[in-house]
């Protein structure tokens, strides 16, 4: 986010009225170079220090901060640095370097020449170190190491008072950073407050600190009003319209982070440790923001789409565009989180791509989640069951509460409920008692053998008319059937079959049973005749 903050900033400053001229490239070619090169922007950067101090203004402010950030990005090594911090250890950097130099005589012109094939070079008499790094032009790119830049301090206490030995004007650059303040702030004169507020606090003024205290609880405060006041609202809303609150309250606790990032770098100018904690406090507090807005922008697709009128009202449809929304929005928090955690240091993306016995053991883990999801999708993609159909599978069956991105919840008839991973239904048979449009009603009278075959024939007919009366039993042409089916040592076997048209079992049930009453009534009748 900083990165962008800072690009705004340096646009804004080229659009200000004033004389553009093109800054020579810093020569690193050689250590004794880059060392010159130092020198040489060193007097340059003072020179912006002090028209700032002169006229604190926008302007002066992002020529200073876009030189500092210029040196510190190419005559340090920073690729350890957490990227959210980088252009304040830069800064920290070239103010202790410079203080460092200025202390000591200039390298000697007749210094013998660095071996070409050398990739480590210290300034003669001190433990100030170069590095030649792999990315530069020809490979001839000369920095001051990570190494010194982690001992700068040490350096710079070991010089203690030494006599500054440069023409310079600014002496002590780490007490000129700490009381520098934004153009905003320069006017209050806060440098100037007494006692307590001035002790040092990580390298920090106490008042920098409190203040930076102040700002961040003044958003979170402003932000956790506006959530609570968008959840009391926000009830008894339609799905769509609650996440859409809960996106611009995102977005608002999104720009209010960064509203506090802005401040803190640009005005406050926390220096020190405690400006590490800050900074990646608030940076990586901006990317969980975002990754919140982004899952609530998610589901407000989902819901939008679903809320539409010309949805069409099938629960099934509903269910699969929330199940992406769950899948996409999980994703797209997950990325931020880890690119917010990347920022902040943490190799997330590294460790994410990397090879190891930890990464495939997680992949393994993860096979039968991700069996799971793909199985999810295939059911809604064939579907074969929706949202409250009955189904049986295996040797089990019930009632589809609900489709998940790992299981499907199945309520049997007994009201308990069965959470049956989709790879498994996906695997098995299914079959959708709630998709027929029928029921077969098929069953077997026995009347004695000995009766007259004129009665039986005449029971026959009786049946099927009884059949016939009933108004869900299909009647098409051999339909309802009924016929003696066989003749037994003493009974004869009447068969029965029709169809019952109806998707209810609660129905066919019913429907069945006053048949089967009809049927043995039928059948008595005949045995009294």
């Amino acid at each position: 986010m900083h990165r962008w903050v800072f690009l705004l900033l340096t646009w804004l400053m080229a659009a200000l009225p004033a004389s553009a001229t093109l800054l020579a490239e810093l020569d690193t070619s050689t250590p004794q170079a880059t060392v010159a090169s130092f020198r040489a922007e060193a007097r340059r950067v003072e020179a912006l220090f002090l028209a700032y101090r002169a006229a604190p203004s926008r302007a002066t402010e992002v020529a200073l901060t876009t030189a500092l950030t210029r040196a510190g990005r190419e005559l340090f090594d920073l690729r350890d640095t957490p990227p959210v911090t980088r252009i304040k250890h830069g800064a920290m950097a070239f103010g202790l370097m410079a203080d460092i130099l200025h202390r000591l005589p200039e390298l000697d012109a007749n210094t013998p020449p660095v071996d070409p094939q050398a990739t480590r070079w210290a300034i003669p008499g001190t433990e100030i170190r170069l590095v030649r790094l792999p990315d530069g032009p020809a490979g001839r790119h000369w920095v001051f190491s990570a190494e010194t830049l982690t001992h700068l301090p040490e350096f710079r206490a070991a010089l203690g008072n030494a006599p500054v030995l440069a023409p310079v004007t600014i002496t002590d650059w780490t007490e000129f950073r700490r009381n520098f303040t934004g153009p905003l702030l320069t006017r209050l004169h806060l440098a100037s407050l007494p006692g307590p507020l001035q002790w040092d606090l990580l390298g920090s003024p106490a008042w920098k600190v409190l203040l930076t205290a102040l700002v961040l609880a003044v958003v979170a405060s402003i932000g956790f009003v506006v959530l609570r006041a968008a959840r009391r609202h926000a009830k008894g809303m339609p799905p769509w319209r609650r996440h859409l609150v809960m996106l611009l309250v995102a977005g608002l606790f999104v720009l209010l982070l960064d509203w506090a990032y802005v401040f803190i770098t640009w005005q406050i100018v926390l220096v020190g440790g405690i400006s590490d904690v800050g900074l990646l406090f608030t940076n990586f507090a901006i990317y969980l923001a975002a990754a919140w807005a982004a899952w609530s922008a998610c589901w407000l697709v989902a819901e939008a789409i679903i809320a539409a009128p010309n949805f069409p009202e099938r629960v099934y449809d509903a269910n699969l565009l929330r199940l992406l929304a769950r899948v996409c929005s999980l994703l797209a928090a997950a990325t931020l989180i880890v690119l917010g955690a990347n920022e902040a240091g943490v190799p997330m993306l590294g460790l994410l791509a990397g090879v190891s016995i930890g990464g495939l053991a997680l992949a393994l883990a993860a096979q039968a989640t991700v069996e799971n999801l793909l199985g999810g999708i295939s059911i809604f993609a064939d579907r074969p069951f929706r949202v409250g159909d009955t189904i049986a599978f295996g040797t089990a069956r019930g009632v589809v509460v609900s489709v998940g991105p790992r299981s499907s919840q199945i309520r049997a008839p007994d009201g308990s409920v069965t959470s049956v991973p989709n790879a498994d239904l996906a695997k098995v048979h299914v079959t959708n008692l709630s998709a027929r449009d029928r029921w077969i009603f098929q069953h077997r009278l026995r009347v004695p053998r000995e009766m007259p075959a004129a009665r039986v024939e005449a029971l026959v007919e009786a049946l099927r008319a009884r059949l016939a009366a009933e108004p869900l039993v299909e009647t098409a042409p051999g339909w309802p059937r009924v016929h003696v089916a066989g003749i037994g040592r003493a009974n004869l076997s009447i068969q029965i079959t029709a169809q019952i048209l109806t998707q209810d079992e609660a129905v066919f049930l019913a429907v069945q049973q006053a048949l089967i009453l009809d049927a043995l009534q039928a059948v008595e009748a005949a045995q009294r005749e």
